[in-house]
């Protein structure tokens, strides 16, 4: 096997999986991947009852539930080393893909041989930085419009201990959207946290967009030429899914300098920075990040989204 699909998990989003096994099943190369579901709270069982009705290969592990994100990763690490898997995927519990966009990834695998690439991905809905592209491909030209005007009416503020606030003059002082310019100034923010876009704070514009997608879910699930976007300009991925080398992957979770939290999404940003690496995505190949935690109520928004979508 090739690929390990590592799945983050926990019981807080058990109307999620179902969706996302659904969609996997249409894979031709599930004899090249295998998926691991880490969850914690003793719900094995939820796992394992959905899977077995499948022709996935997969297994499910138990954690204690307290700040045990790195203690996953890093045991899909270990666990990918064991059995002898060259790449690994993650993916969080909160959204979907298509088996033929993981066939897809799969038989491009080999892009990641290159030192010029660090990761490959879906298109996902709102990642930073797949919203530009995924505005651009998936939606026609009235609701890219609507949805542009409501970024601009984003008011920036400081968060996480950053300062934001200078990004305005892209959103609430501009009369049109510019994402090149948006992310340039993003880029020149010294604060490692550049996982920042109006898609990620503000709900009306989130809420917008997955209406959008509901409204026109057929486009998800078109059989559109797949190829490879290469992004080496957008100045940080906050994106929850990507494939990547397995000796590359241990060598960033696994170096301590790179954490500024006790999450791997700044070591692998700070990584791609220092050694000049790129992003790959998936054109025409979607991938559907419902809503942000910086939403209160996620998980109610993403419970509606997943009734609507898949009903």
């Amino acid at each position: 096997m090739k690929l390990l699909v590592f799945y983050l998990s926990d019981n807080g989003r058990h109307f999620t999986f179902p969706h996302f096994v659904n969609l996997l099943r249409e894979s031709n190369q599930q004899n090249d991947w295998k998926l691991i579901v880490l969850t914690h709270d003793d719900n094995l069982d939820f796992y394992r009852n959905i899977l077995a009705s499948t022709t996935i290969t997969y297994d499910v592990f138990n954690f204690n539930s307290h700040q045990n994100y790195l203690e996953k990763v890093r045991f899909a690490i270990r666990y990918a080393k064991q059995h002898s898997f060259p790449y690994m995927m993650k993916c969080d519990n909160d959204l979907f893909y298509r088996g033929r966009t993981l066939d897809y990834m799969m038989n491009h695998l080999e892009l990641l041989e290159n030192p010029a690439n660090l990761t490959l991905g879906p298109l996902l809905s709102s990642g930073i930085p797949c919203i530009e592209y995924f505005m651009n491909d998936f939606l026609n030209e009235s609701d890219r419009t609507i949805l542009q005007q409501k970024l601009l009416e984003t008011r920036m503020e400081d968060l996480w201990g950053a300062t934001y606030s200078h990004l305005n003059k892209y959103t609430i002082e501009a009369s049109s959207w510019n994402g090149k310019a948006f992310f340039q100034a993003v880029q020149q923010n010294s604060h490692h946290y550049k996982g920042i876009h109006p898609i990620r704070v503000n709900l009306d514009a989130i809420k917008y967009l997955n209406q959008c997608i509901i409204q026109n879910k057929d486009e998800f699930y078109k059989d559109n030429d797949l190829s490879i976007i290469y992004d080496s300009t957008s100045p940080y991925l906050c994106n929850s899914v990507f494939c990547i080398k397995t000796s590359i992957y241990e060598s960033i979770v696994y170096d301590s300098s790179l954490y500024v939290d006790p999450f791997d999404e700044v070591p692998l940003n700070k990584y791609a920075w220092k050694m000049g690496m790129s992003h790959l995505f998936v054109k025409n190949g979607y991938g559907l990040h419902m809503y942000y935690n910086t939403v209160p109520n996620n998980r109610v928004y993403e419970k509606e989204f997943c009734d609507s979508f898949f009903k």
